[in-house]
C-alpha cells in the first residue's frame, strides 16, 4: 500500500480545524472539578464488559424506555435514533433488507448489511465472509443496542468498519409474563406480537413470537412473516452459566417494487417497475438458528467463555431480468469462538487482557435459473460456495496512570473462498482464493476529571469481498470475479464525552484512507443484479456531534448531527478520471432530534426528527438525491391495575408529508436509482402485559 501523502497532509489540516470547531468550549469542562460520582454505564462491544469511560472508541447505547413499546416493531432503525455517524435507509422494501451505513462502511449494499459486524445475545448474525442478513432480528425484542461508531478489526476482524452489538429483552423477575401487542396501520399494516418469560432461582426462560404483514405503499411490494425465539439461562454453578438460544424466520413472500428513475418517482412515485411486475422480483426465505454459551469464572478475575452457533437458510427470489434470473441457495452456517480474560496488575497498575480465536464455516449450494415471467425455467449455473475463516486476537487495556487509559489489540484473519462448479456444460469455473491480513488498533483515554474524557484511536481495517459479490461475475460466467480484491482502510479518530450540568455531549472527529474500496454497479443485461468493482483509493473526513438533555419534569430531549465528507482519491473508470467526486449514497450533513415527554398520570408522547442533506446516486456524481425532512408524532397512554397493565398509542410516520425516496440504488442501470418513500400515514396498537402470579 502506498500512501497519499499530499492528501493526507491536506485532510489532516482540515481535521484538526473541524475539531477545534466540534469540541465543546474547554473552559465548560473545568467548570466544576468536585468529585461526582456517576452511575456507571458498561458496554460489552469489547468483547468483556467495561465501563463506557474507559473505552477509546466512539460508542452509542440506546436502552430500551417505554416509548420503544410502542413503536411500529418493523425495523431496527426505530430503536437507533438520533445515532450520529449512522445513516439508515431502506425501511420499506423487505426484499432488499435495511440498509446499514456507519461512516461510509455498508453504504455500497445492494441488499443486506456489509462492512459491519452485527452480534445478538453474543451470537454472530454476520456471515464468515462478512454479509449480514437482519431477518433473525425484531425490533420490538430489543432490549439494548450498543453501536461501535469506528474499526473493530483487531477484535472481531473481515468486515468491522463498525458493530452493532443487540442484547433482547431479559426475563422478567416474576415466576411468569405475558405481554401480547397488536400494531396496526396504513397500507395493510398488520403486526402481531407475544412475550412471555419468567424466573426461577437458578433458571429463567423468555419466548417471543410475531407475524408481519403489510400490503406496502408501492405497487409490488407486500410483505409476510413470521419470527419466533427462545433463550433460556441456566445458573449451572456459583462461577459459571449456560445460555441457550433459538430463533425461527419464515417470510413465504416478500416483493421487490424496484427502483424508478427520476422522472417516474416524480410523477407516479407509488408505481412499481414494469420489469419488477413482469419477472415478479421478489424472494421467499426459511431459516433456523441456534446458539449456545458457556461461561466460568475459575477465580473472581477470570472468565472463560465458549460459544458455538449455526445456521440454516434457505433462500429463493426472483430478479428482474429473463438469464438467470431465478437464485436458488441452501446455507449451512457454524462457527465457535473462545475467550479468556484474565484481570491482573501490571506495574502495579490495574490491566486486562483478553485473548481468543473464532472460526467460522459457510457453505452455499447455489443455483440460478432463467427467470420466465416469474416462473423457473432452465438451470444455468450450479456451484457449491464454500468459506472458512479463523481469527486469533488479542486485547490489552492497562491503566497506566490514574487518569491515562491505554489500549492496544491485534487480530490475524485467514479467510479461504472456494466454488466448485457442478454445472459443466460451459466449462469449468471452479476455483479458491485466500485472503489474510493483520490487523491492530491502539487507543488513549485521558481523564480530565470523572465527567469528562479525551480519546484517540488509530486503528486498520480489514474487509474482503463477500462470497455473493465475488460470484456476481460481469463476465456471466460462474466461479469468481478474478478482478475483485479486498478493500484495507486506515482510520485515526478524536472524541471527548462528558457531562455538563447534567447535559451528556459527545463530539468525535475521524479521517479514514482507503485502498480498493468496493463499490457497486448494474449492468444493463442483468438489471437489478448488483457487481462490483475496486476504486482506486478513497477518504473519509467527518464530524460526529450529540448531546442529551437530563429529564426535567418527564421531559428529555437530545440532537445530533453528522457531517461526512467522503470522496475518491484516485478512482478512473471508463478513461473517466473520478477523482474528488463525493461517495454515492452518503450525505454530506445529516442531523436529528428528539423529544420524549412521560407524565406520572401515564400519558406519554415523543417526537422525532431528521434532516437529510442532498447526496449523489452515482460515482460520476451526475445525479442527485434531494434533501429531506422526516418527523414521527407519537403518543399514548398506559395504566396499572394490580397484576393487569396496558396501553393504548397511536402515531404519525413522514409527519410532514414530504416527497423522498427511501432508498436509492447506487449506480443502478436505466437510471432507476430511486425507491420513493411512502407519504404521511398512521399506525396504532394496544399493549397488555400479565403477571398473574
Amino acid at each position: 500500500m502506498k500512501w497519499n501523502s499530499r492528501a493526507v497532509a491536506t485532510k489532516s489540516s482540515r481535521f484538526f480545524a473541524l475539531f477545534l470547531t466540534a469540541l465543546p468550549v474547554f473552559a465548560q469542562v473545568q467548570e466544576n472539578q468536585q468529585t461526582i460520582m456517576l452511575a456507571p454505564v458498561n458496554v460489552t462491544a469489547t468483547r468483556s464488559e467495561r465501563s463506557n469511560l474507559e473505552i477509546p472508541h466512539a460508542i452509542s447505547q440506546f436502552d430500551r424506555y417505554p416509548q420503544q413499546h410502542y413503536q411500529p416493531g418493523v425495523t431496527i432503525d426505530e430503536f437507533a435514533r438520533s445515532t450520529p455517524g449512522v445513516f439508515f435507509q431502506n425501511q420499506s422494501n423487505f426484499a432488499q433488507d435495511l440498509r446499514i451505513s456507519i461512516r461510509g462502511f455498508g453504504a455500497r449494499s445492494a441488499f443486506g448489511v456489509r462492512g459491519i459486524q452485527m452480534y445478538v445475545d453474543g451470537i454472530p448474525q454476520t456471515l464468515p465472509d462478512g454479509q449480514t442478513q437482519l431477518d433473525s432480528i425484531d425490533s420490538s425484542l430489543i432490549d439494548r443496542m450498543e453501536i461501535v461508531r469506528g474499526p473493530m478489526a483487531s477484535l472481531y476482524g473481515n468486515a468491522s468498519g463498525g458493530l452493532i452489538g443487540i442484547s433482547t429483552r431479559k426475563a422478567p423477575q416474576e415466576r411468569f409474563m405475558a405481554s401480547p401487542r397488536q400494531v396496526f396501520g396504513q397500507y395493510g399494516l398488520f403486526k402481531s406480537e407475544l412475550f412471555a418469560g419468567g424466573s426461577y432461582d437458578q433458571f429463567d426462560y423468555t419466548l417471543f413470537g410475531s407475524h408481519l404483514q403489510q400490503n406496502g405503499w408501492r405497487e409490488h411490494s407486500n410483505v409476510q412473516n413470521y419470527f419466533s425465539q427462545a433463550r433460556m439461562n441456566f445458573k449451572v454453578g456459583n462461577d459459571s452459566d449456560l445460555m441457550l438460544i433459538f430463533r425461527k424466520f419464515y417470510s413465504p413472500e416478500s416483493k421487490d417494487p424496484g427502483g424508478l428513475t427520476l422522472e417516474q418517482a416524480r410523477n407516479d412515485p407509488s408505481r412499481a417497475s414494469s420489469r419488477n411486475i413482469q419477472f415478479d422480483a421478489g424472494e421467499e426465505v426459511n431459516q433456523e438458528q441456534m446458539g449456545i454459551r458457556f461461561r466460568k469464572k475459575p477465580t473472581a478475575n477470570q472468565e472463560l467463555s465458549v460459544t458455538a452457533h449455526m445456521l440454516h437458510r434457505d433462500f429463493r427470489n426472483r430478479l428482474p431480468f429473463f438469464d438467470g434470473g431465478q437464485v436458488r441457495f441452501d446455507r449451512l452456517v457454524g462457527g465457535i469462538a473462545l475467550q479468556y480474560r484474565h484481570d491482573h496488575r501490571l506495574f502495579d497498575r490495574p490491566n486486562r487482557l483478553i485473548i481468543g480465536v473464532d472460526y467460522g464455516i459457510q457453505n452455499d449450494d447455489r443455483q440460478r435459473f432463467d427467470n420466465n415471467d416469474g416462473k423457473r425455467g432452465a438451470l444455468t449455473l450450479n456451484q457449491i460456495e464454500r468459506v472458512q475463516n479463523v481469527g486469533p486476537f488479542l486485547r490489552n487495556e492497562w491503566r497506566m496512570h490514574d487518569k491515562l487509559d491505554l489500549v492496544i489489540g491485534g487480530r490475524w484473519d485467514w479467510l479461504h473462498f472456494q466454488a466448485k462448479d457442478t454445472y459443466l456444460s460451459d466449462g469449468d469455473q471452479s476455483g479458491d482464493k485466500t485472503f489474510s491480513q493483520g490487523s491492530g488498533t491502539a487507543g488513549l483515554v485521558y481523564h480530565l476529571n470523572q465527567k469528562h474524557q479525551i480519546y484517540t484511536n488509530i486503528a486498520t481495517i480489514f474487509e474482503t469481498p463477500t462470497s455473493t459479490e465475488l460470484i456476481n461475475n460481469p463476465t456471466g460466467r460462474g466461479g469468481f470475479n478474478t478482478g475483485l480484491k479486498p478493500q484495507t482502510s486506515l482510520s485515526q479518530e478524536l472524541g471527548m464525552r462528558g457531562l455538563i450540568r447534567g447535559f451528556q455531549y459527545e463530539s468525535a472527529l475521524f479521517y479514514i484512507y482507503s485502498w480498493d474500496e468496493i463499490l457497486p454497479f448494474e449492468l444493463p443485461e442483468a438489471p437489478g443484479r448488483a457487481f462490483f468493482r475496486n476504486a482506486g483509493e478513497s477518504s473519509r473526513l467527518g464530524v460526529e456531534t450529540r448531546v442529551a438533555t437530563p429529564e426535567w419534569h418527564g421531559l428529555r430531549g437530545e440532537a445530533s448531527y453528522s457531517y461526512s465528507d467522503f470522496r475518491f482519491e484516485k478512482y478512473t473508470i471508463d478513461n473517466a478520471d473520478l477523482k474528488n467526486n463525493a461517495f454515492p449514497g452518503i450525505p454530506e450533513h445529516r442531523w436529528e432530534g428528539l423529544l420524549r415527554y412521560a407524565h406520572p398520570f401515564g400519558f406519554y408522547g415523543q417526537f422525532h426528527v431528521q434532516h437529510v442533506g442532498t447526496f449523489f446516486v452515482d460515482d460520476s456524481n451526475s445525479i442527485t438525491n434531494n434533501a429531506y425532512t422526516l418527523g414521527q408524532l407519537l403518543f399514548g397512554w398506559e395504566k396499572r391495575f394490580s397484576w393487569l397493565e396496558g396501553g393504548i398509542f397511536a402515531g404519525i410516520n413522514n409527519l410532514f408529508d414530504e416527497r423522498y425516496n427511501a432508498n436509492t440504488r447506487i449506480n443502478a442501470a436505466f437510471g432507476r436509482y430511486f425507491e420513493p418513500g411512502a407519504p404521511i400515514n398512521i399506525f396504532g396498537g394496544i399493549r397488555i402485559r400479565i403477571t398473574p402470579f
